[in-house]
């Protein structure tokens, strides 16, 4: 099976369980953390994955994990499914896939803004407000400073972009007086 749709069933499996037990955001915060330490540990992630180690062992080094990452009963029977299936390495994009569900169901969207400068928070709260009023769903605003923007502002929710930096724009005049 492929690694994506695997994750995307566990994910869609885990959001559910959750959703039922009115748990959606303390399993997602608790599923992000697991996947973080994940991702920073790999001597971590190569010890659940690797099959010369017996699974007992891995699982009791998963339940002592489990207890002193204090996981909820729920995350902590996700996360011992994954392990007694070998499918620990699913766990990152299960993780992401996860977040973008929760978002989903708790209309939500996820939204990044790259400016030149940085936003005061002032004006990043009234992009964050103005946005959630276009798109008509609660946004989570991110936001990110590139200079070589030069001015202006990019926006990025889920795959759309919308950019309006002076970087572009004036590509877009360079463009239009060559053309001429």
């Amino acid at each position: 099976m492929i690694a994506g749709s695997l994750a995307k069933r566990y994910a869609k499996a885990l959001a559910e369980a959750a959703a039922e037990a009115n748990a959606l955001e303390s399993v997602g915060a608790e599923l992000t953390r697991v996947a973080t330490l994940w991702q920073e540990q790999p001597a971590m992630a190569q010890f659940f994955i690797n099959p010369g180690i017996l699974l007992s062992i891995k699982e009791q080094t998963l339940r002592s994990l489990s207890k002193r990452m204090r996981l909820s009963p729920l995350l902590a029977r996700f996360v011992d499914l994954l392990l007694a299936r070998d499918r620990m390495q699913a766990l990152p994009a299960a993780a992401h896939i996860y977040a973008d569900l929760m978002n989903k169901q708790l209309g939500r969207v996820q939204a990044t803004a790259t400016t030149a400068a940085p936003l005061t928070p002032k004006l990043a709260e009234g992009l964050r407000r103005r946005m959630g009023e276009v798109l008509g769903e609660t946004v989570q605003l991110e936001t990110r400073v590139d200079p070589a923007i030069l001015g202006g502002i990019v926006v990025q929710v889920d795959s759309t972009v919308y950019d309006g930096s002076l970087r572009t724009q004036l590509k877009q005049l360079r463009e239009h007086l060559l053309r001429e």
